[in-house]
């Protein structure tokens, strides 16, 4: 018997397709098994977001359903599970609720924190305040924490603040944005021109 004949032979045709069909049986059986998820940080790595958007724009509305702020970056990025937005070059307004006043700022970095409304700016962080009688009003620092909920901005770092009459310089700052308040820490020095 030549090895030709006994794979032609029906013995061995009949035992093949007995092993095919206990192989495809124990293959529908491990696959009714359930999959276990992975966490999508495993899958793409702790650093990466679970989303990104090119030249984006964010908008927060106040409780009576105005719009409160416009944020516009080249480049958000999402940590859903953190409800964290990282940005690159951001450029936030700020509405005014009583009296229409907006605000300016541009820094190089911001993260929010969108369940708490928080907003981290880092890098040439610069506040413009426009719709004021006497002219612009200007603040430049390091960092800045602006707390929409509050509707304040603060700083530990180093602050100057330029107006149509002078310039102020000092160490740390807290701003009530509706209220036009504006709280200097330390180190307060300033020059101004009072008949300009």
């Amino acid at each position: 018997m030549t090895l030709e004949t006994l794979i032609r032979g029906p013995k061995t045709r009949a035992l093949a397709l007995v092993a095919v069909i206990a192989a495809l049986i124990v293959m529908l059986w491990q696959s009714d098994e359930p999959v276990q998820p992975m966490e999508a940080a495993k899958l793409r790595g702790e650093a990466e977001p679970d989303a990104f958007v090119v030249g984006g724009q964010f908008l927060s509305f106040s409780t009576t359903g105005q719009l409160a702020m416009q944020i516009k970056s080249e480049r958000i990025e999402q940590f859903e599970e953190d409800s964290i937005f990282r940005m690159q070059q951001p450029r936030a307004t700020l509405f005014g609720e009583s009296d229409g006043a907006t605000w300016k700022l541009e820094a190089k970095q911001g993260r929010l924190l969108e369940t708490q409304g928080m907003m981290f700016l880092t890098g040439n962080v610069d506040i413009t305040r426009l719709s004021d009688e006497r002219g612009p009003l200007s603040l430049s620092t390091e960092t800045l924490t602006l707390d929409n909920e509050e509707r304040t901005a603060y700083t530990a770092d180093p602050v100057r603040i330029s107006d149509p009459l002078g310039i102020t310089r000092a160490t740390g700052m807290k701003v009530w944005i509706d209220e036009r308040i504006l709280e200097l820490n330390a180190q307060v020095e300033g020059r101004y021109e009072p008949g300009k």
